[in-house]
This record gives C-alpha cells, sequence and structure tokens, in this order.
C-alpha cells in the first residue's frame, strides 16, 4: 500500500454550482451537485485506488451527505454527515497528502459564491492577522499534523491564496466567476480530462518529495471572527476564552491550530443557533 490520501470535497468550487437551490438536500435542483461531486469525487478516488493508495473522502458542504457513497470504488471510506468535529478534515490523520475538491473563495471575495464555514454567520475570519478561506484555515491544520496539501480544485478565484501559501501543490480551476451566483465552466468531459491530469500530477509531486505541510512560526494562534450581526458574537461570547473586542467581532487565543480550528467551529455554531432562533422569531 502506498499510504493514505485524504479527500476533502466541497461544493461552491465545483464546475455549474451557481445557485443556492443547488446546495441543500430538499431543493429542487440538489441533485445536481449531488451528481457532480459524486461523478469527480469517484474519478479522483479511482486514480489514487489504481496507484496503490487508501482513500478518506470527507464529505465537506452543508449538512455533509452530498456525495453518493455507494458510487465510490473499493478502497474508499467516506466520512459523512453533520455536525462533526474538525468538520472539513475530520479523517485526515495520518495521510501522506490532502485532496481539496470544489473548495472556494474567502468571505468577501468577488467570486461565486465566496463565504468562510458559514455564509449566514460569518463576515470575516481571520487567524493570526491573516483573511483566512476555508482553503487556508484547513491547510494550515493539517500541516500542524504533518499533512501537505497535494492538489486543490475549486472556483478560478482561490488560485492566488493556493499559490500564495502552498505553491507547492497542484491547482486546478473548475470554474470562473462572473458574479456572486455566476460562474462559467468548461464541459464536464474536460473538467474531468483536467483533473485526472492534476491527480497524477499530485502522486507525482509527492512521491518526488516535492510536497510539503504548510507550518507557520507561531508560538500562539489567535483565530478571530467577525459575525454578520452583534447578535451572533453576543451568543458566541459565551465560550470560555473568548474575548469580544467590537459589537460583532468576537477572538478566541490558542495554544495550537487545532485548538483555534476547533474554537472556531464553536463560535461559528453558537452564533448559527442564535441566527436561527432569530429567524424562527420573525
Amino acid at each position: 500500500m502506498a499510504g493514505k490520501v485524504f479527500v476533502s470535497v466541497d461544493a461552491e468550487g465545483l464546475p455549474y454550482i451557481v445557485s443556492p437551490l443547488q446546495l441543500m438536500p430538499g431543493r429542487s435542483l440538489f441533485s445536481e451537485l449531488r451528481s457532480v461531486a459524486t461523478r469527480l469525487t469517484r474519478l479522483a478516488a479511482a486514480l489514487l485506488v489504481e496507484q496503490g493508495y487508501s482513500v478518506v473522502v470527507a464529505d465537506s458542504h452543508g449538512l455533509m451527505v452530498n456525495i453518493e457513497p455507494q458510487q465510490m470504488p473499493r478502497g474508499v471510506e467516506v466520512v459523512r454527515g453533520f455536525l462533526r468535529s474538525l468538520s472539513m478534515v475530520a479523517g485526515a490523520r495520518g495521510s501522506s497528502y490532502a485532496v481539496f475538491l470544489g473548495y472556494h473563495a474567502r468571505a468577501g471575495v468577488d467570486s461565486v459564491p465566496a463565504h468562510s464555514f458559514s455564509s449566514r454567520v460569518v463576515y470575516r475570519l481571520t487567524v493570526n492577522g491573516l483573511e483566512a478561506s476555508e482553503y487556508l484555515f484547513n491547510a494550515l491544520l493539517l500541516g500542524e499534523w504533518g499533512i501537505p496539501v497535494g492538489l486543490v480544485a475549486g472556483s478560478g478565484e482561490l488560485g492566488k491564496e493556493v499559490e500564495q501559501y502552498t505553491p507547492w501543490a497542484v491547482w486546478l480551476p473548475l470554474s470562473r466567476s462572473t458574479g456572486y451566483l455566476s460562474s462559467v465552466s468548461p464541459s464536464i468531459e474536460e473538467v474531468e480530462e483536467d483533473l485526472r491530469e492534476a491527480v497524477k500530477e499530485s502522486i507525482r509531486r509527492s512521491r518526488a518529495g516535492e510536497l510539503k505541510p504548510l507550518r507557520m512560526a507561531w508560538d500562539a494562534v489567535e483565530v478571530c471572527i467577525e459575525f454578520m450581526s452583534p447578535a451572533y458574537a453576543e451568543t458566541a461570547a459565551l465560550m470560555p476564552g473568548t474575548a469580544r473586542d467590537t459589537g460583532r467581532r468576537v477572538c478566541y487565543r490558542a495554544a495550537s491550530v487545532e485548538e483555534a480550528y476547533r474554537a472556531m467551529e464553536a463560535m461559528v455554531y453558537l452564533g448559527g443557533f442564535t441566527a436561527l432562533l432569530t429567524q424562527q422569531m420573525r
């Protein structure tokens, strides 16, 4: 066995995914997301298995039940379901390298549809002052565990961030934004051809020793969330160890990236509960 590869699969950076109607079970176009996510994940996983790797696929969008697990090839484990701890990187420990599929730009970037972990709750997320996308925070946590990112495939506007923080990773744009809810992508056949070559190149780079974990020389890690509403910040600040320095911003100082990531998840869940509660009051 060549080792384990971890594949984290998001949605908004996949080709053709542009509408809220595609993004949640029960919505009228959810089958489109399920079809594209399953098809591309199966392709990537099958190539990795053919090369002798075991594969862990983490279904990492929304309720995390987007991929059809029965369509995955033999040799693949699927992590699915929400809530779960370390949501987008659950199951990654011990991997030779990671693949991020369907990833998107951070909140505030002019891209389809850019957000950071929760479009309803999070206005801005920073890690030690760096504006953090899901890609960056996940890469930092994997890096702390000694796992390099070998391939990132997603919305075109994420490319600059990938090149800045993990230049050793293969970068594959799957869409080009033409608005917050619109994008352009090539045919699925061309997408599959490009993804096939990108996976092969990530394997080559891994075996050649060209990949490395993303690590920062930090003594401590401060994660800060600027929430969409002061009401969300008020609830998040109930968590022990947090500091609310403005009406909408709550920070937590951690000893490790993993601790900071868990704190971020807890604050987002608390803010999300308040968002749901206030919606029910209307």
